[in-house]
């Protein structure tokens, strides 16, 4: 079976590579369309579990490519969710008068 054909599987079931030396440290060499099937770029995470290296890709930052999804959304869903959200806007909030307060304990409470 190929590489390209196994990618779509959920996991491999084994695959020999080499380990080669490079500077005082070393590298596995892994199948191009290996690392492409399983989401990495250029950084990976590294951990050690029961004597076996576990290798997942970087995660990607928090709201990473939010921006790119929002200036994809079409005015008219703008427009729509603005209107239905109108009377949530405009509903008058007990905090926006009064505040925060935090409630009394009672005596035999620790706080």
């Amino acid at each position: 079976m190929r590489l390209s054909q196994q990618a779509e599987m959920p996991y491999f079931a084994g695959m020999q590579t080499k380990i080669e030396r490079i500077g005082e440290g070393f590298a596995l060499l892994l199948p191009k369309e290996l690392l492409e099937a399983c989401g990495f770029g250029s950084e990976a995470t590294v951990t050690v579990q029961d004597k076996c290296l576990i290798v997942t890709p970087q995660p990607a930052p928090p709201r990473d490519a939010w921006e790119e999804a929002i200036q994809n959304i079409p005015q008219e869903a703008i427009d729509r969710d603005f209107e239905q959200s109108k009377d949530f806007r405009d509903m008058p909030n007990e905090w926006d008068e009064h505040g925060w307060q935090w409630p009394q304990a009672g005596p035999h409470e620790k706080v």
